[in-house]
Order: structure tokens, then C-alpha cells, then sequence
């Protein structure tokens, strides 16, 4: 029996290769083929997300993220081009919103309510981008990793949601034990740690009443993603554990109940 807590889904939809280990255009962008998995996970469940598009995806694939709207799904931004936020201007990064936000009304005729900065590109140095979310009609963020890791993330950051510029930052918390901050709710870190250690991590941190944020990319749903070179940790961060990712996913679904960042809000 699932519990009464309504952790949070959502996915960062942006071509494979945008990737900061990767960075270069191939043919076999494998979006398609990772939503379709996705989409029919999600409809077997009966679970709602919240899918962070980039302009760049809303482009090539309008009629698909038209279609995971009309099923009840939330779509927000992602920014346009997965440029991350400390290699641009405040204008670049404004220039990024207001296309973003354009395509994204052109195609579903709403404005997006939320955004994610690509490769959680925000530290307490980006704060400034809260002016700008808040000029343009944004509601809330999800964009702080408050763990140090080597491309992104502070350990000073908040663990939990927080208000500024009347935006609701939603930080994607991690398991605290003896006060080390784990991640482990997406990406490599949901394909690195075993389900069971998930699972327990959900367990304790819902009895104590706090919402886990799960966070994957439908590439991470392909098991033929194509090889490329990159770095040693490039390699971890791309392919390691993707293999399993849709039975993980899939067993998380059957036992808590996840809803997308929209639902919080209402």
C-alpha cells in the first residue's frame, strides 16, 4: 500500500548530447523513443509529472509535448538552448526566458508556471535570476543541488522549498545522514544506489513528512543510447545503470505516490 505522501516526478527534457560531458550534435537524438517509454509508464501508473522542455525540444517535437500536456501532465520551462546559467549574461539568460516562454505559449496556449536552470547551474551567485523568473510570469523554481559536487551544486543552499522574489524554490533534497548530504532522487545517483536503498530513503524522509523530488531524462529510458567518446566520468554520467533504469522507475511507481510540482502549487 503506497503512504499518503505526495513526493514529486518530473523529467529535463533536452537532447541527450546537451549534455556538459558531451556538447556535440549527433544524428539519433533518442528523444522520441525515451518519452514514448516514459509516457506509457506513466499512464499504467496513473502518475502525473512535471516535464521541464527546452525551446530547442518544443521546436522539433511541438505535436509530442502538445500530447503530454493534453494527458494531464505539467510543462515547464527548461530553458531554451540547456545553456547553463553561469556561462550567461542576465541579458542572455532574459533573452533565454522570454523565447522559452514564448514557444512554450505558442504551442499549449498557457504560460509555464515553473523552470529548471540546465545542469543546476544556480548558486547563492545566480540569485539573480529570481527578478527575472518573477518579471516573466514565473511561479516557482527547481533548480538548486544543495551538495557539492564537481560540475554543480553548494552545500550552504537550502535543503527544503523556500520563498524569494515571491518565487518558490523547490531545492531536490537529499538523504541527510550524520549530516552528510546523499543524493540520490535522479540522474546517476537514481541508476548508481540498488532500489532498495531508494526505496528506504523515501521511506524515512516521507515519515518525516518531507516530499522527495524524483528527477529523470527520458534518454535515461534507452538502453541502445549511442557510445561516444567523452571523459572517464562522462561515461559514468551518461551510460552506467541505464540498463535498469525503467524497472527502478517502475518499482518506485508501485509504491509512492508521486504527483508533479503544478499539483503542489493548487
Amino acid at each position: 500500500m503506497k503512504n499518503n505522501v505526495k513526493n514529486i516526478l518530473c523529467f529535463d527534457v533536452e537532447f541527450w548530447y546537451d549534455s556538459e560531458f558531451i556538447k556535440k550534435r549527433y544524428k539519433r537524438d533518442m528523444l522520441k523513443k525515451g518519452l514514448r517509454t516514459v509516457i506509457e509508464i506513466l499512464d499504467k501508473t496513473n502518475a502525473k509529472a512535471t516535464f521541464f522542455v527546452t525551446g530547442k525540444v518544443i521546436e522539433k517535437y511541438p505535436y509530442e509535448i502538445k500530447k503530454i500536456c493534453q494527458k494531464g501532465h505539467e510543462i515547464a520551462s527548461h530553458g531554451y538552448t540547456h545553456k547553463m546559467i553561469n556561462k550567461m549574461s542576465k541579458k542572455d539568460f532574459e533573452k533565454e526566458i522570454k523565447d522559452s516562454v514564448k514557444i512554450i505559449t505558442k504551442n499549449l496556449g498557457k504560460k509555464p508556471l515553473g523552470f529548471r536552470a540546465p545542469s543546476w547551474s544556480v548558486s547563492k551567485k545566480e540569485f539573480w535570476i529570481y527578478d527575472i523568473l518573477k518579471k516573466n510570469g514565473f511561479k516557482y523554481s527547481s533548480s538548486i543541488f544543495p551538495v557539492n559536487l564537481r560540475l554543480y551544486g553548494e552545500n550552504k543552499l537550502p535543503l527544503f522549498k523556500f520563498k524569494i522574489k515571491d518565487i518558490v524554490e523547490f531545492p531536490i533534497t537529499p538523504f541527510v545522514l550524520f549530516g552528510i548530504r546523499i543524493p540520490f532522487s535522479g540522474g546517476i545517483y537514481f541508476r548508481i544506489w540498488p532500489l532498495k536503498i531508494i526505496e528506504y530513503f523515501i521511506k524515512k524522509m516521507n515519515k518525516n513528512g518531507e516530499r522527495v523530488i524524483l528527477y529523470l531524462h527520458p534518454w535515461e529510458f534507452c538502453m541502445d543510447l549511442p557510445k561516444v567518446k567523452t571523459s572517464f566520468l562522462g561515461k559514468i554520467a551518461t551510460y552506467y545503470g541505464i540498463k535498469k533504469t525503467k524497472v527502478k522507475f517502475e518499482g518506485l511507481l508501485k509504491k509512492f505516490q508521486f504527483v508533479s510540482f503544478k499539483d503542489t502549487l493548487l
